[in-house]
């Protein structure tokens, strides 16, 4: 109810599902990095976004490092709480929640060294531009968003071939949906 309506949960089955892909394709720690994909975005449902007049590009941006801080916090009361996870295992998902978002220091980290980082931001990007998941922004919005992060900060992440792939698939998709929803928005 707090976070971001229509796309949240969308979201976040969206990228579990290419998370799964990706641990296909890639290899991994599949129960580190599953679970931290479904929790990769639960700190936007303790902010208070929904309040907002309109859930733009620019007001996600102002939410970003709150849904980071408030989200780690909340993925390890959870995975306590669950009782299944060990401690090394918790302090790595509850990492990933923390840095997910942050395009801009994941440029310097190495594919080798910080394999979770990577995965989980490509899981995230490709649930993002999935155009059959629900709109959440107007066309005007979207275009932004594949513009400005999209474009310029998110696919020069991607380091998997699968992730390579399917991000310019997506992609392709997603920039006709726009042009058609752009053309209803004008008539």
């Amino acid at each position: 109810k707090k976070g971001k309506p229509v796309w949240d949960v969308f979201h976040a089955l969206k990228s579990v599902e290419y998370m799964k892909e990706l641990l296909k394709h890639e290899g991994g720690n599949g129960r580190i990095l599953i679970t931290a994909t479904y929790l990769l975005n639960i700190g936007y449902g303790l902010t208070n976004i929904a309040k907002e007049k309109e859930i733009g590009f620019v007001t996600i941006l102002k939410f970003k490092y709150q849904h980071a801080v408030l989200g780690s916090q909340e993925a390890e009361k959870i995975l306590r709480k669950i009782g299944e996870f060990t401690e090394a295992e918790i302090k790595e998902i509850v990492r990933l929640v923390y840095v997910h978002d942050e395009w801009w220091s994941t440029h310097a980290k190495d594919f080798k060294k910080d394999f979770n980082d990577f995965m989980v931001t490509e899981a995230d990007t490709l649930g993002m531009i999935d155009p059959d998941l629900p709109q959440n922004f107007s066309p005007d919005e979207r275009k932004k968003f594949i513009e400005e992060e999209l474009l310029y900060f998110r696919a020069p992440l991607f380091k998997t071939l699968y992730g390579k792939i399917k991000f310019k698939e997506l992609l392709a998709k997603a920039m006709a949906q726009l042009v058609e929803r752009t053309k209803k928005v004008q008539i």
